[in-house]
C-alpha cells in the first residue's frame, strides 16, 4: 500500500480584493521533489462546471520555498 493523502492541498486560503476585483488563493502543501506544477480550477456558474482557471491548462509553478515556517 502506498502513501495516501499527501497528493492535496493541507490548507487553502482565499480573499477577494474589491479594489481590484481580484481573488488570490494561497495553500500549503507536503513538499515532494517529484511535484513541479499544479492544476488550479474555478466553478464556472455559467457553465455549471469546474473550468482551469487560466482557460487553457490551469497549471500554476511550483515556486521555491522562501523563509521558514517556524
Amino acid at each position: 500500500m502506498g502513501v495516501i493523502g499527501l497528493n492535496y492541498p493541507l490548507g487553502v486560503f482565499q480573499y477577494y480584493d474589491k479594489d481590484t476585483n481580484t481573488t488570490h488563493v494561497q495553500w500549503s502543501y507536503v513538499d515532494d521533489p517529484n511535484l513541479i506544477h499544479f492544476e488550479v480550477e474555478i466553478y464556472d456558474q455559467n457553465l455549471r462546471k469546474w473550468v482551469k482557471c487560466d482557460g487553457r491548462n490551469g497549471i500554476i509553478e511550483k515556486q521555491p520555498k522562501i523563509g521558514s515556517n517556524y
